[in-house]
């Protein structure tokens, strides 16, 4: 059952590995990690192996405008850990009639419209997913932006069921650590990384944050982490989200 009393049973298990080993032997087939490529999910991978989870879950939201580079990566561990990666696709019917309503490049029109399109590719695919699930493993970290400088460890969500909603836990077990930290256990682990993330370029940009292959860019040497997503709404902050993570919104 989720509840306060089950998140102070968990929050004793310190260990990310072990963690979530427990996540998956107390919820079985209804535990899962689901990661967009980027650095922590990847370790939270090697983590559950490494745990000898049983029964290990993993999904991924696909788009349909994800990077040549995401979709190697998802090989990649696919074939290190014998792993499948279950992906959730946008709807086609609400997909079509966004695109016939404005058009294949509408996330340039409005921040609304943009809002609308990572709605539809991103967030209805992410909430099918979670129709399978009781508890929901994330990459989120306390560090990847200002917005997300709150983050915990867990978290209940209000799941939309119908017209009513259903809790499912939300875990972040790397929520407290530093990208170097991250990136020193995925060196250790020799854990298959996206090749952007590894990639530099010239005059100190890079990939830090990605997400479609239109709606992302590589940042320079003195921007916030998240100025790379959704460029042309920078304002000087980084509070930029694509929903996932955060209340649905009021019908």
């Amino acid at each position: 059952m989720i509840s306060e009393k089950l998140i102070s049973e968990l929050d004793a298990i310190k260990e990310p590995g072990l963690l979530m080993k427990e996540l998956f032997t107390r919820f079985p087939g209804r535990t899962a990690i689901g990661t967009s490529g980027q650095l922590t999910g990847c370790a939270l991978i090697d983590f559950a192996v490494q745990a000898k989870a049983p029964g290990i879950r993993v999904f991924t939201n696909d788009t349909l405008r994800l990077f040549p580079e995401t979709l190697d990566l998802f090989q990649a561990l696919e074939k290190r850990y014998g792993l499948t990666l279950e992906r959730y696709t946008p709807p086609e019917a609400e997909l079509k009639a966004m695109v016939e309503e404005y058009g294949e490049f509408l996330f340039f029109d409005s921040k609304e419209r943009q809002e609308l399109c990572c709605y539809v590719r991103k967030v209805l695919p992410n909430q099918r997913a979670l129709n399978t699930l009781d508890v929901w493993i994330t990459g989120l970290r306390s560090d990847q932006s200002s917005s997300r400088s709150g983050v915990g460890r867990f978290e209940i969500i209000d799941h939309p069921l119908g017209a009513q909603t259903r809790p499912i836990l939300k875990v972040a077990p790397l929520a407290d650590w530093k990208e170097a930290d991250v990136r020193e256990y995925l060196k250790k682990n020799k854990v298959p990384v996206h090749a952007l993330l590894e990639k530099k370029l010239p005059g100190g940009w890079y990939y830090e944050s990605l997400g479609c292959i239109l709606c992302t860019t590589p940042i320079g040497p003195y921007e916030p982490r998240r100025a790379g997503r959704w460029r042309w709404f920078n304002t000087g902050d980084d509070k930029k989200e694509c929903g996932l993570h955060l209340p649905p919104p009021k019908k």
